[in-house]
């Protein structure tokens, strides 16, 4: 998949994954085990997009946070974020 995602996307979604890992262990004595469950989910899913580069939302709707050209409409080839030294491949 093509990356999507710039460095600023990226660092917010790392601490929006940390801040869930936090609740998980703020809440722990109040919050029932499915409750847990739901917050390791969002944190790991927002740890997974932030390392891989790639929001599978931002594929339909066009969008790339990308710090120079993006070229996400679809065409073979490249990565959307050649800028920066990000390997496509």
């Amino acid at each position: 998949m093509k990356q999507n995602m710039g460095s600023s996307d990226s660092y917010i979604r790392v601490m929006i994954g940390i801040a869930f890992y936090v609740n998980i262990l703020a809440l722990q004595p109040s919050l029932c085990a499915t409750g847990a469950i739901i917050l390791f989910a969002l944190g790991t899913l927002c740890m997974v997009t932030a390392w891989t580069k790639v929001c599978p939302a931002y594929g339909p709707l066009g969008i790339c946070t990308c710090s120079g050209e993006c070229e996400c409409s679809g065409e073979s080839g490249g990565s959307c974020c050649s800028a920066g030294g990000h390997g496509g491949h």
